[in-house]
């Protein structure tokens, strides 16, 4: 239970994007490629959580602008196996895509290590309260609730035969690493997220919890977006 699955996959730009609008690019890229094995393309249009994430593209620019036709690499990871191996093949059928030009793809990975200290969020999490997004000024302690409550229900549906039932939180603190919100574009207006820096607790569930957040991203819009994306800090 205590890993997680990534896979990279290195494409060509073919319109030079700004940083905020790419997560959507990249997360109708992956549901293009999702749409063409038929397994996939269920799962893509039901209301479960997709329990995926991917990252930005690598290398970062400088200027926050993503060049046409230059070759980047994006990860994408998830908390079940044989969707990420699904996923592949979707990539490299599709291949020459609007966004994209798929140049190579990894094989799918494990990942683990052997105890998770921290968790850091690498692209904005999304967290939604009264339809309104959280933002630093609100309630920390409400933060948090949405944190383990959203890890819990992914964990509980990869396993519905042993659901975990918590009656504390998997995070034992956190540190909010931006003064504001962070905004990403999605379907022509902007969607508020935050950076976090999450301090993990050491007991077994608390552990599992981290990796469906390392899988499945933290938070919401982790498949659409990539929000939630994170990298842990541990013991190998």
């Amino acid at each position: 239970m205590n890993k997680y699955f990534e896979l990279k996959a290195t494409v060509l730009l073919k319109q030079s994007k700004h940083h905020l609008e790419m997560p959507e690019v990249i997360g109708k890229w992956i549901g293009r490629a999702e749409c063409i094995d038929p397994e996939l393309k269920e799962q893509h249009y039901s209301m479960d959580y997709k329990l995926r994430c991917f990252s930005q593209p690598y290398p970062r620019e400088k200027d926050g602008i993503y060049k046409q036709n230059r070759v980047y690499v994006i990860a994408i990871r998830s908390s079940v196996e044989n969707m990420l191996r699904r996923l592949s093949a979707g990539l490299r059928e599709l291949r020459d895509d609007e966004s994209f030009e798929l140049l190579a793809v990894t094989s799918v990975q494990s990942k683990r290590l052997a105890h998770i200290t921290e968790l850091t969020t690498v692209n904005p999490a999304i967290a939604t309260v009264d339809s309104k997004p959280w933002v630093p000024e609100m309630d920390i302690e409400l933060l948090l609730d949405r944190i383990n409550s959203n890890a819990e229900k992914k964990y509980n549906q990869l396993y519905p035969d042993a659901p975990i039932r918590l009656d504390y939180d998997f995070v034992e603190g956190i540190q909010i690493l931006n003064q504001k919100p962070i905004a990403y574009h999605y379907k022509g207006r902007k969607m508020l997220g935050n950076k976090f820096r999450l301090m993990i607790r050491s007991d077994e569930l608390s552990q599992r919890l981290a990796y469906i957040a390392l899988g499945a991203g933290i938070l919401e819009k982790n498949s659409i977006l990539g929000a939630g994306y994170c990298v842990a800090k541990g013991l190998d």
